[in-house]
């Protein structure tokens, strides 16, 4: 017996996320795209459902309701919710229920509930007014549940052309590994880390190195999947070095040292994962796009690879045209600027 699922990651990582699924046995695979997010629609097995949890790239995991090919007037709305019934909504719970069951307990008194649209594009038809039908259809089939934010159910529509119903089945542990991350300025995200892994392809035997490891998400997703790799990393800053450390509980060697001061031999690492500083939050100070990159050539054996999160084409593209070397792009929405993966090899 199949289950028509659906999940979100960040813009641009569909592909990716779609080869992962598919891995995990997933088929009929099919991408919207929304704002700031892409949206998946596959088909899997039950039984193979909790395997999802496994892949990281994912924020969260849908089992969907109903779709409905447009939304071009205010009729098209009623398509959504017609396939809400009691029998249905009560076994998409105890779906959720079993793969993210709470863990502060069961929770006594009515259900709350909400409904959130996210779409591509402004539509003729308000996404309030899309809302507001889930949300009635509900209320007609369960009026002792309560209508609340935040919610122990939350219903979502996703529409670009097409537009799904579906019921949120994970939770924030799913997407932040059970604990959320330190709010430092220029955190990584644990879904934007995987994807860097995942581009990587880390394997257990390598020796992987992050110069600029900041709070060690990049280390903590390879320790995570790869436990016997040898992990390295080091930032100019003393407070995320012992955030990482602590973090990283010894599965990682974390020094503080700049850039420029690394000192490992040449050919030392089959992996170079690092975010480069980019953004308003993390001001580049140094050559880093120059020499910095240089000496990260120095530091990757010759059938090793560097995997760099960047806007800065402008700055990191002439160095690799200098140093001949080849890479491949993956485009990533990452807090609302579009930056590059560079997967980056010698010639």
């Amino acid at each position: 017996m199949t289950a028509t699922l659906g999940a979100t990651c960040f813009a641009g990582l569909g592909p990716l996320v779609q080869r992962a699924l598919e891995r995990q046995g997933a088929v009929s695979v099919s991408r919207l795209r929304v704002r700031n997010f892409d949206y998946l629609s596959f088909r899997l097995e039950r039984s193979k459902i909790r395997a999802v949890r496994s892949v990281h790239l994912l924020e969260d995991v849908f089992l969907e309701i109903s779709r409905t090919p447009e939304i071009t007037k205010s009729s098209d709305v009623a398509k959504l919710s017609r396939r809400l019934g009691r029998v249905a909504l009560l076994e998409s719970v105890a779906l959720k229920n079993e793969l993210f069951a709470d863990k502060k307990g069961n929770r006594r008194g009515r259900p709350t509930y909400c409904c959130f649209v996210r779409q591509n594009r402004d539509h003729r038809v308000h996404r309030k007014r899309v809302s507001q039908d889930v949300v009635s259809s509900i209320a007609r089939l369960f009026p002792r549940w309560r209508l609340d934010d935040p919610a122990d159910l939350e219903f979502w529509v996703f529409w670009a052309d097409a537009a799904v119903l579906a019921l949120r089945l994970s939770d924030e542990t799913l997407k932040y590994r059970g604990r959320l991350p330190p709010k430092l300025p220029g955190a990584l995200r644990p879904t934007i880390a995987a994807a860097m892994v995942e581009l990587a392809d880390v394997q257990d035997t390598h020796a992987v190195l992050d110069p600029m490891c900041g709070t060690g998400t990049l280390l903590l997703e390879c320790s995570r999947r790869f436990p016997r790799a040898d992990l390295f990393g080091s930032d100019r800053s003393a407070e995320a070095v012992a955030t990482a450390d602590g973090r990283l509980g010894g599965s990682a060697t974390i020094r503080r040292c700049e850039l420029d001061e690394l000192d490992f031999a040449p050919g030392t690492f089959d992996r170079i994962l690092t975010n480069l500083p980019w953004g308003d939050q993390t001001p580049i100070r140094g050559p880093v796009y120059t020499t910095g990159i240089s000496k990260l050539f120095d530091c990757i054996a010759d059938n090793g690879c560097i995997v760099l999160l960047t806007s800065r084409r402008d700055l990191l593209e002439p160095t690799l045209r200098r140093l001949r070397a080849r890479w491949t792009t993956t485009r990533v929405l990452v807090q609302g600027t579009w930056a590059s993966i560079y997967v980056v090899t010698k010639q």
